[in-house]
């Protein structure tokens, strides 16, 4: 019968001790922490107008120039984007941490509509580690399906290398052309 009521004792005496805890831990939920903004889009330097977008690869791609500047309409382009090609120019600055030979670069300007209206390419040549190289695209080849019909709005630039494992890169921007009849 001792043993009993030496266990009751304990029982009370647990039971007791975590009256206090709960009751000190108040009844409120713990406040989570306020959520952390995104970041936001990073503009690139020198051109306004143009927001950076994804990328994958070891190697960093930077628009560094474009004539015309985006934000400009091209007119006389006649029922679509092959009445445009030729007549958009872009730099871009390629700094690889791998070295390797590049079959070719190629860019893409998109219509909103997500076609690839107009498209650019290089010949090929080799990347070093570490040592930056300017890059020419000349955006002479057109879409001629009917997407790309003007009035269209180009909203997004792609640029691609293609190369082995150690260069092969690519990279994506917001901008805007308006191509117009």
């Amino acid at each position: 019968m001792a043993q009993g009521k030496g266990r009751g004792r304990v029982v009370w005496t647990e039971a007791l001790i975590l009256t206090f805890i709960l009751w000190g831990c108040g009844s409120e939920a713990p406040t989570p922490p306020p959520p952390t903004p995104s970041p936001s889009p990073t503009p690139t330097p020198g051109l306004p107008g143009v927001t950076i977008g994804a990328s994958t690869g070891p190697t960093a791609i930077a628009l560094t120039a474009a004539d015309p500047p985006p934000g400009s309409t091209l007119t006389g382009c006649g029922a679509g984007a092959p009445g445009c090609a030729g007549r958009i120019r872009l730099t871009f600055r390629l700094t690889p941490t791998g070295s390797g030979p590049v079959l070719w670069c190629v860019a893409f300007l998109h219509a909103q509509n997500t076609s690839a209206c107009l498209q650019g390419r290089t010949a090929g040549f080799a990347l070093r580690a570490g040592e930056a190289q300017t890059v020419e695209v000349v955006f002479d080849t057109a879409n001629h399906g009917g997407r790309c019909a003007t009035p269209v709005e180009i909203t997004n630039l792609a640029f691609v290398v293609e190369g082995v494992v150690e260069v092969a890169s690519r990279q994506e921007w917001a901008l805007r052309y308006r191509l117009a009849p």
